[in-house]
């Protein structure tokens, strides 16, 4: 059992270790994240001690406003296949993030665990391989998007 120091020292050297692989990979990127601009909504990488998530994560503290941003990306959802692959998971209402339920748009990398030094190479590749995807498509779409939840 790990104590509370060490899971968040693990933890800090997970993401330094990603940091590193970007770099030694030459991925060099600025991830747009939390610079989405569409509220209540980012881009984010996510790794337990089961699986690994790229995704876009929409967590409206209103359940109706967070389904109806889920819906406007929902109608994109052929095109966005098109362009980041049929593997692209929709979820209304998912729960794989914690207490409180988001929408998500993901990839997923199931069996492997971040706290497992050894499926670190893994989730990196998986990370930087599907969060460009995933980037792309808020690009492409972002300005359609924005605009129909303004009516």
């Amino acid at each position: 059992m790990w104590s509370k120091e060490e899971l968040k020292e693990l933890r800090i050297n997970f993401w330094a270790g990603f940091k590193h692989y970007c770099s030694a990979h030459q991925v060099y990127r600025k991830w747009v994240l939390t610079g989405v601009k569409i509220k209540s909504t980012q881009l984010k990488f996510y790794a337990d001690a089961q699986k690994a998530l790229v995704l876009f994560q929409i967590d409206h503290k209103n359940d109706l406003e967070r389904y109806r941003v889920y819906e406007c990306f929902f109608s994109y959802r052929k095109l966005m296949a098109a362009d980041c692959g049929e593997d692209l998971n929709w979820k209304e209402d998912y729960s794989g993030l914690g207490e409180r339920k988001v929408s998500a748009i993901y990839f997923e990398l199931a069996d492997v665990n971040m706290y497992r030094c050894e499926d670190w190479d893994k989730i990196y590749a998986f990370f930087a391989e599907k969060m460009p995807l995933l980037e792309e498509a808020y690009w492409e779409y972002r300005d359609l998007i924005r605009e129909r939840l303004k009516e």
